[in-house]
């Protein structure tokens, strides 16, 4: 009797324990992620660029109090470029270390990665002139 009650009790408890460990394996990844956004804005001064116009278009959300659908639009797109600066600085951190030397394709996947960056600032760049154009005239 008294073994299948301990037999109970640690089925009940091993479900738990993997369920902590998911949770504690979870919040590292976040951690994780906070030290990469901070290695970006160290690696890379256009991340406080993108922290000053991020700032500036939520000011300006406000001060031309532009609507729900309009607040979730600029701010997904502030989301993805600063994504997109984050992946931009791994893809050209990577191709540093697989070689130092003056390498051809090693130059266009970094361009292509920055190209990428400025593909997603220019149409963001359009959607702000969509949304507040109407606002200012």
């Amino acid at each position: 009797m008294e073994l299948s009650i301990y037999h109970t009790f640690w089925n009940n408890i091993k479900p738990l324990e993997r369920t902590m460990n998911t949770i504690g394996k979870h919040l590292a990844s976040y951690k994780h992620g906070i030290r990469g956004i901070g290695l970006a804005f160290h690696y890379e001064t256009i991340m406080r660029f993108h922290l000053a116009a991020t700032a500036g278009v939520i000011l300006v959300n406000f001060l031309l109090q532009i609507s729900r659908t309009e607040w979730l639009i600029t701010l997904m797109l502030i989301g993805l470029v600063w994504m997109a600066e984050v992946f931009n600085t791994a893809i050209e951190k990577l191709a540093d270390r697989v070689t130092q030397d003056q390498d051809l394709l090693i130059a266009h996947v970094k361009d292509m990665a920055s190209g990428a960056v400025s593909i997603l600032c220019l149409f963001a760049v359009l959607c702000a002139l969509i949304i507040y154009l109407p606002y200012l005239f």
